[in-house]
C-alpha cells in the first residue's frame, strides 16, 4: 500500500495507510468492507451496483477492465510502477517521485456534490448538478482552490464530458487532510486534498444520461511526465 495517501474511516476511529486522499464521511462503512462496530448508516440502495477495479497489487502494462458507477470500461496502462488497491483507485509512485501520479475511480457512483466550505466540510447547498456542466461549474468555484483551466467541454471514450484542473495553494486555511474538495451524497464520500502544491484533474463523464467522474492527482515533486500520464490514461477509456 502507497504511504502518503490514506482512507480514514471516522466512525471506526481508525486511520489505513492506503492507496487515495479518500475520507469516508461518519458513521459509513469502508468500501469493500464491513462496517464499523459504531457505524449505522448503510449505502443507501440506490447507489450504482459495487464495482469491479483490478485486483490489489502491480498492474501490469496493457489493458485493464473496470466497472465505474455501473458502467463497464477499459483503460491502458502505459508505463510500469502502477498499481491498484483493488477498491477504488489505482497510483504510482510517492511523494518524493517526479513519476507520482493517482487516480480516484469513484467506482460506486459518482460524485455529486462540492464544499461551500472545504475546512468545514460544510456541503454545498443546495447540491451541484445534475448536469456534468453544472458539476464541473461547481468544481471549478471550490473555495480555496486555484483553477488551472477549465470547464471545457471535451470527449472521454467517444461520450461528451467537462474537464477541470486546479491546483492546491499553500494558503488553504486548513491541514490538506481536513480540507474537503467533493463528495458522493448516495454513498456517502468525500475526497480530501493529498498535500500542499498538489494538482488535480477532474472529468465528469455523461455515458447516456449516468454520470461517472475520475478525478487524477500529481504531486509538488511530480514532473510534467506524470501529468502527460494521467491524461494518457484517460484518453485511452475505452467504454464496453
Amino acid at each position: 500500500m502507497n504511504r502518503y495517501l490514506k482512507i480514514g474511516l471516522a466512525a471506526a476511529a481508525v486511520v489505513v495507510i492506503a492507496v487515495v486522499a479518500f475520507n469516508l464521511l461518519p458513521g459509513s462503512p469502508a468500501p469493500g468492507g464491513e462496517p464499523s462496530a459504531t457505524a449505522t448508516q448503510q449505502p443507501s440502495p440506490s447507489s450504482a451496483p459495487a464495482a469491479a477495479l483490478p485486483p490489489a497489487g502491480p498492474m501490469a502494462i496493457g489493458r485493464h477492465s473496470m466497472t465505474l458507477a455501473g458502467v463497464p470500461l477499459s483503460i491502458e496502462i502505459p508505463s510500469a510502477g502502477w498499481s491498484s488497491d483493488g477498491e477504488h483507485g489505482i497510483f504510482k509512485g510517492d511523494l518524493s517521485s517526479p513519476d507520482s501520479a493517482g487516480f480516484i475511480l469513484w467506482p460506486e457512483s459518482a460524485a455529486d456534490n462540492t464544499f461551500a466550505d472545504p475546512c468545514t466540510k460544510t456541503s454545498l447547498d443546495p447540491p451541484a448538478g445534475p448536469s456534468a456542466a453544472e458539476l464541473a461549474a461547481a468544481v471549478a468555484a471550490v473555495p480555496g482552490m486555484e483553477l488551472v483551466s477549465g470547464p471545457s467541454e471535451v470527449t472521454v471514450g467517444g461520450y461528451p464530458a467537462q474537464h477541470v484542473v486546479l491546483t492546491v495553494p499553500e494558503d488553504i486555511g486548513c491541514a490538506p487532510n481536513s480540507f474537503y474538495l467533493w463528495e458522493d451524497l448516495d454513498y456517502p464520500v468525500a475526497r480530501y486534498a493529498t498535500e500542499l502544491g498538489s494538482t488535480y484533474y477532474v472529468w465528469i463523464i455523461d455515458v447516456d444520461g449516468t454520470t461517472v467522474w475520475i478525478d487524477g492527482e500529481t504531486f509538488a515533486a511530480s514532473g510534467p511526465d506524470a501529468a502527460q500520464e494521467v491524461r494518457q490514461i484517460v484518453n485511452s477509456i475505452q467504454f464496453e
